[in-house]
């Protein structure tokens, strides 16, 4: 069984998991715990470090192989897990230090590391080779940014790096060999994104880049996308305004990109936070659509599966949907019911994920299976600021952290159902997570049989209260408004689904049909009515069926469904029910014979019109001319004319 690590660094006690991985307050000793599943979560660290002084003092790779932490004199030192965590080498500041944020590349073979930008003091950006420490190359970056940062960017396999310089991006290769530099004219970019591979089979064509130039002029702003192979011309274009910010994300397969843009103050009133819209973009440009727009509520949060061609998204105002969009046209394919999240998280197989309500919100956390389509559990995960899954997929980590909570700092993981399995707590702690894992270490597995949620502890029945004497709202015990909007919120789930719904799928029968009909009849006709079910060939099949065989009339020996007499109805007079029963059960040649003598009847009176001098139409010569062919039908079918 493979054993899960993690790392925390805290402020009185060097706690840390090795399943996950923490960090805490200032001039800390980040440490390391392994946590073996099925086994208690450790209260004791295998393995510290030296101290810290801030939580964006710790990184790792994304194989867990390197971690990097500042060291006292402001540099970065790489340690090996493979080597026992032993120093593999020491990255110098630039500026005199110290290093402010530094991150690996995606193989873990380049360490870029940033210091605050100081005039005429040189370069504050390095970029080195994470296993020796010597230095590829390094410029200056005045203002790091959410849409500035990280500044070099490559692809999951490192065949090309980006970096957006003022006017555009030059395009490197992924050993950073400066000799080597294409580049993308793009005047007033604000951001860009590179694909993690390329869009052909397993990854082998070329990569893309999508990149954003701001709003100018009036002109709105505009999101392009160029192939790392041939830069020379765009392959997508969206147009669209109201872009104060955005961000991208790029699906698993490098096929399609999500682009969020915000403003930071809505010029409608509508809302405090500004407003966001939310664009599907494919790199081939086939497909573009608006997913979500600011004028149906704020936009929480957007997650592709790391293994499948799709996206969770919450959108609305709360409480609001939960929805599975597909990467091939951005269409919403399946609906997780409504709720107060804002937060998605998936797991690394694709297979299970988590929406999560934090921040503001109370915690309300649900474990969801995105193949069975079912809810597997629930659980409240109070002041939440940290969460995700571990490498295995079956593992979950929550954590309170400062200095967003500065009381009852904790670690906390859960299994994938949200059952609890141990708990860490400390006095004061920065950051948490994971140690990750290359793909592979661990294999994807469905839910266990038999396995269910844990049961929510069922309250006795209260028993009758005594007769008290009446006291108003404000004078009972948590009464009045506050009562009342404790009592709204601590129901967060109540519109919460059990079981995922696919989008189009005809909805449930009512639970009043009309007299004769059955739930069987309801689904045909709600299939009939959207579509869903059969293909258009099919339904036009159906649809030729049910006219012959309503021309051919009934079989022999069926009856027609004549509906029950109802308590209170009016009983028929005797000469109308005799009609009635003569015109419901009567044989279908009387029908037929009855409507061809109706039309005898019209006849005749057209003939006394034209007798008149009247002028007809050619319709109505039409109608005399078939007089004897109508004559013959009777005839046929053993009436008189």
């Amino acid at each position: 069984m493979q054993t899960l690590s993690c790392g925390v660094v805290t402020a009185l006690s060097p706690h840390v998991l090795s399943i996950f991985f923490l960090w805490v307050a200032r001039d800390v000793n980040p440490a390391r715990y392994s946590f073996q599943p099925g086994e208690a979560v450790p209260s004791q660290p295998e393995k510290s470090f030296p101290p810290v002084n801030t939580a964006e003092g710790c990184e790792w790779s994304s194989d867990g192989s390197l971690l990097g932490l500042v060291d006292p004199a402001g540099g970065v030192t790489v340690y090996s897990a493979a080597q026992g965590y032993e120093p593999l080498c020491q990255v110098p500041p630039l500026v005199g230090g110290p290093v402010r944020n530094f991150y690996f590349s995606p193989l873990g073979s380049h360490l870029v590391t940033y210091e605050r930008w100081v005039k005429d003091a040189g370069d504050n950006v390095g970029v080195w080779d994470a296993k020796t420490g010597e230095k590829r190359f390094s410029f200056i970056l005045k203002n790091m940014t959410g849409m500035s940062w990280p500044p070099l960017k490559w692809t999951s396999l490192e065949t090309h790096c980006c970096r957006m310089v003022q006017d555009g991006i030059q395009i490197l290769p992924g050993s950073c060999e400066r000799s080597e530099v294409s580049r993308i004219d793009a005047p007033g970019i604000m951001a860009f994104e590179v694909s993690p591979r390329g869009s052909g089979p397993q990854g082998s064509g070329s990569p893309h880049v999508a990149l954003v130039v701001a709003e100018t002029r009036g002109q709105p702003a505009r999101c392009q996308v160029f192939k790392l192979d041939d830069p020379g011309r765009a392959t997508a274009t969206k147009n669209f305004f109201k872009a104060q910010t955005v961000t991208m994300k790029w699906n698993n397969v490098g096929t399609a990109v999500l682009v969020k843009s915000a403003m930071e103050v809505d010029d409608t009133g509508k809302s405090y936070y500004g407003g966001a819209n939310l664009y599907f973009l494919r790199a081939d440009g086939e497909e573009s659509a608006l997913v979500a727009s600011a004028d149906g509520g704020p936009i929480h949060d957007a997650q592709w599966s790391p293994t499948q061609d799709e996206f969770v998204l919450l959108h609305g105002e709360l409480p609001c949907p939960a929805g599975l969009y597909d990467g091939r046209k951005g269409n919403k394919r399946m609906d997780f019911g409504t709720g107060h999240r804002n937060t998605i998280r998936w797991n690394p197989f694709g297979r299970f994920f988590v929406l999560g309500g934090y921040g503001q919100l109370l915690g309300d956390t649900d474990f969801w299976d995105k193949p069975g389509k079912q809810l597997m559990g629930s659980r409240r995960m109070e002041c939440c600021v940290v969460c995700g899954w571990a490498p295995d997929g079956r593992h979950f980590l929550t954590a309170t952290t400062a200095p967003r909570m500065r009381v009852d700092n904790k670690v906390e993981v859960f299994d994938y159902l949200g059952a609890p399995l141990g708990r860490i707590e400390f006095d004061e702690l920065l950051l948490a997570g994971w140690r990750p894992r290359p793909r592979g270490a661990f294999q994807d597995r469905a839910p266990s049989p038999g396995r269910s949620a844990p049961a929510a502890k069922v309250q006795a029945a209260a028993k009758p209260k005594a007769a008290q004497a009446y006291r108003p709202p404000g004078a009972r015990a948590g009464g009045g408004l506050a009562d009342l909007l404790r009592k709204e919120l601590g129901s967060t789930s109540a519109d919460a689904a059990k079981t995922a719904t696919k989008v189009g799928a005809p909805s449930a029968a009512p639970l009043s049909l009309p007299p004769g009909a059955s739930p069987e009849d309801f689904q045909k006709g709600a299939q009939a009515s959207t579509g869903t079910g059969s293909s258009r060939n099919a339904r036009k099949k159906k649809a030729k069926e049910a006219a012959a065989q309503a021309e051919a009339g009934p079989e022999p020996g069926a009856e027609k469904f004549a509906p029950p007499p109802r308590a209170g109805d009016a009983k028929p007079a005797p000469e109308a029910a005799a009609a009635q029963s003569s015109e419901a059960g009567g044989d279908e040649v009387e029908k037929k014979v009855r409507a061809l003598k109706k039309k005898l009847r019209d006849i005749e009176k057209l003939k006394e019109k034209v007798a008149t001098g009247a002028p007809i139409d050619p319709l109505q010569k039409q109608k005399l001319d078939g007089e004897a062919e109508i004559i013959q039908q009777i005839q046929a079918l053993g009436g008189e004319p």
